[in-house]
């Protein structure tokens, strides 16, 4: 239930919606997706990220962002029964 809460929070779905579909998208990329600030974007995934529901991967100076292998699965579900 509290996934499910989360998820009908409009920037969340959104975020883990594009990060279902793309598998891994880049901090720059995923905020302009979404057109918001790279500030609002961090707040945002820290918060994703604190549920376990987000991994990132560094590679140099860049941030990749994919959803946790274990929670996939319950997010599709979950996004499923919003959409």
């Amino acid at each position: 239930m509290k996934m499910i809460s989360l998820l009908r929070h409009e920037t969340a779905g959104k975020i883990l919606s594009i990060l279902l579909e793309k598998q891994s998208v880049s901090h720059k990329d995923l905020a302009s997706k979404l057109g918001m600030s790279s500030q609002a974007l961090t707040w945002q995934i820290n918060r994703l990220r604190k549920m376990g529901l987000i991994d990132l991967v560094t590679e140099g100076m860049k941030i990749r962002y994919l959803l946790d292998e274990e929670n996939a699965a319950t997010v599709k579900w979950c996004l499923d029964l919003i959409i």
